[in-house]
């Protein structure tokens, strides 16, 4: 991955960071951008900003830790939670899951009063087609027959299973499709646990540059 990128989720984690307050509870996403936001946040802490933080992975877990954050467990609302993206489009709904902790990461963002997404321009697309991929966690007895439910979306399994045991199965919807629809469809059914598709205010989706400037995608 390139140094640009990495440049660019490192403002956009900083500006989540400075958004933490002090005994705030944070939520910490999944991923290479999330990461750049643990860092941040980290680097406050050593400041002697007093937080807690509930992690979505056991990277992120680790990562929190590496860098002096306390993890403990999630128990009521957060203050606030940022987490990165794979793709963007302009209205807002986007897609995660690239990594597998789709489900961990919705419960961490329903839980959160404010949920901040973390990305860099290429994150942002003019629709969803661009990135082709929706991750759906499915419960392992009911995998084969999901899969056959969603078959004309030509579902491919990955090989290993989430941190919860789940089995990842990875969507094609055909270009043009109406990926809200899509979405629900697979909601539906009996043994999806959850699905990769979300939706944040623009205002919450920060976009860092390569410069460390950001701004919103609003």
């Amino acid at each position: 991955m390139s140094d640009d990128r990495h440049r660019a989720w490192r403002a956009a984690g900083e500006a989540a960071a400075a958004l933490v307050e002090p005994r705030a509870t944070v939520g910490l996403g999944t991923g290479r951008a999330a990461g750049e936001g643990i860092r941040s946040l980290g680097e406050r802490v050593a400041e002697g900003l007093s937080c807690t933080a509930v992690a979505t992975s056991p990277r992120s877990v680790d990562l929190a830790r590496e860098v002096g954050i306390p993890v403990g467990d999630l128990v009521g609302s957060l203050d606030l939670a940022f987490d990165g993206a794979d793709a963007v489009d302009p209205r807002g709904y986007m897609v995660k899951g690239g990594g597998g902790a789709l489900v961990r990461e919705r419960i961490v963002a329903a839980a959160a009063r404010r949920w901040i997404v973390l990305v860099d321009s290429p994150t942002m697309v003019d629709g969803l087609d661009a990135w082709g991929l929706l991750p759906v966690a499915v419960v392992p007895f009911a995998t084969d027959r999901v899969a056959g439910q969603l078959a004309d979306l030509g579902p491919v399994r990955r090989p290993e299973p989430s941190d919860d045991g789940l089995v990842i199965l990875d969507l094609s919807p055909p270009p043009g499709a109406d990926w809200p629809a899509v979405a629900d469809r697979v909601a539906a059914l009996p043994g999806v646990v959850d699905h990769g598709l979300f939706h944040a205010p623009l205002a919450d989706i920060f976009v860092g540059r390569p410069d460390g400037t950001w701004s919103s995608a609003a």
